[in-house]
C-alpha cells in the first residue's frame, strides 16, 4: 500500500481528536524545577562535607539526575515544554549550554537535522559527523589507519566509547562556536559559567584534582547513560541512501525503533523508547507518547507499514549485529599497511 502525506494528516487528526497534541506546561516545568532542587541538594552535600570520598559517592546520583535534566533540554529543543519559544530557549540553554557544556544552539541544529532526515547516509549528522565509528557501509569502506581498526572492532568498542560521549559532543560544539562566535553569545557565556561552576567553584572548595575528578566522574556516567538511551533508537534499521519519494510518515517509521519496557524504562530513558511516536510528533509532550503509541501502531499495521517494537535485549542485539556487519566492510586488517596509514 502506498503511504502518502494524506495518511500522516489523517493520523495527526486521529491523535488530535484524543487531545494528545496539547501542551502540558505544568507537568514539564514542575519536573524541571524538581530536578534543579535535587541537583542543588546533591551539590550542597559536596560543598558541605568538602571531602573527595563524598564527592565521588555523590557523583552517581548527580549523574542520574543530570540525565533527567538532559531529557528536559531535549524536549525544550523540540519546543514541547511550552508554547512560548522564549521558555523553551531558556530551559534548553540552562540544561545544555550551562549544565552539559554543549552549545544548545549547536545541538538543536544538529538534532533537528537528524529528525528531518533520520538515517539518511548523506544528511543525518548522527551517522555522519563527529564519530570515530562507522554507522554506514560507505563510511566503513573509506576508513584507513586507526579509524579502520576502530571500525573493524566497533561492535566491541562502542560501549566503552559511551564514557566519552559528552566530551566528544563538547568538542564538536566548541568547533561550531568558534565558527559562529558572533551569533552564539548566550551559548558562550553559559559555557563559560559551566567551566566556572564545575572547575572554578569546586577547585576552590575541594582542590583542583578533586574538582577535575568529580567532573570526569559525572560526565562519563552521563555519557554512558546517553548512549544507552539514544543509540538503539535507529541503528540496525533502514538506512536511506536516496529519499526515493518516501513520505514523511514512511521515513520516520521505518528508520525508528520503539523499545518495550514499561514505565521504568520510560522514566530512565526520558520516554525516548517511544521513538517512532517522538519522530512523528516531536513537539508533543512526552507524557502523551504512550497513548499516542496505541494509535500509531494500529495505524501503521493497517497500512502495511513496518513498525519496529523490540524488547530492550532485542534492540541491542540488532545494534551489535548491525555494527559488526558494517565493521566487516572495512575489510581484513593488513598490519603493515594499517600502521603505514597511521603515520
Amino acid at each position: 500500500m502506498v503511504v502518502t502525506a494524506a495518511d500522516y494528516i489523517e493520523l495527526r487528526k486521529d491523535v488530535d481528536r484524543q487531545g494528545l497534541l496539547a501542551y502540558t506546561p505544568l507537568y514539564n516545568l514542575s519536573r524541571f524545577l524538581i530536578i534543579l532542587i535535587v541537583l542543588g541538594f546533591f551539590f550542597g552535600i559536596i560543598l558541605y562535607y568538602r571531602t573527595l570520598i563524598v564527592a565521588v559517592l555523590v557523583s552517581f546520583p548527580i549523574a542520574f539526575t543530570a540525565i533527567q535534566m538532559g531529557f528536559i533540554g531535549h524536549d525544550a529543543g523540540h519546543g514541547s515544554i511550552s508554547k512560548k519559544k522564549s521558555v523553551n530557549e531558556f530551559i534548553g540553554q540552562i540544561t545544555h549550554s550551562f549544565f552539559m557544556g554543549v552549545s544548545f544552539t549547536y545541538w538543536k541544529r544538529s538534532h533537528n537535522l537528524h529528525h528531518a532526515e533520520p538515517n539518511h547516509e548523506k544528511i543525518d549528522p548522527d551517522i555522519n559527523e563527529g564519530s570515530p565509528f562507522s554507522f554506514i557501509e560507505a563510511k566503513a569502506k573509506q576508513r584507513r589507519g586507526l579509524a579502520r581498526i576502530i571500525t573493524r572492532y566497533q561492535s566491541f568498542l562502542l560501549f566503552p566509547a559511551f564514557l566519552f560521549l559528552v566530551f566528544t559532543r563538547q568538542y564538536e560544539s566548541l568547533k561550531h562556536i568558534i565558527k559562529n562566535s558572533k551569533v552564539l553569545v548566550v551559548d558562550i557565556l553559559l559555557i563559560a559559567f559551566h567551566v566556572l561552576f564545575f572547575i572554578g567553584l569546586f577547585s576552590y572548595f575541594l582542590g583542583v584534582f578533586a574538582a577535575l575528578l568529580l567532573y570526569f566522574l559525572i560526565f562519563i556516567q552521563i555519557g554512558l547513560y546517553f548512549g544507552f538511551a539514544f543509540i538503539p533508537n535507529h541503528l540496525g534499521l533502514e538506512v536511506i541512501k536516496e529519499s526515493n519519494g518516501l513520505s514523511f510518515l514512511e521515513k520516520q517509521v521505518i528508520t525508528s525503533r520503539d523499545i518495550k519496557g514499561g514505565k521504568i524504562l520510560s522514566f530512565i530513558s526520558g520516554h525516548l523508547n517511544y521513538q517512532i511516536e517522538h519522530h512523528l510528533f516531536p513537539n508533543v509532550s512526552r507524557k502523551n507518547l504512550p497513548k499516542i503509541k496505541k494509535i500509531v501502531k494500529k495505524f501503521c499495521i493497517k497500512r502495511g507499514l513496518k513498525y519496529t517494537d523490540d524488547s530492550l535485549f532485542g534492540a541491542w542485539k540488532s545494534v551489535v549485529i548491525y555494527l559488526k556487519g558494517v565493521g566487516e566492510k572495512a575489510g581484513r586488517l593488513n598490519v603493515i599497511k594499517t600502521a603505514s596509514d597511521m603515520f
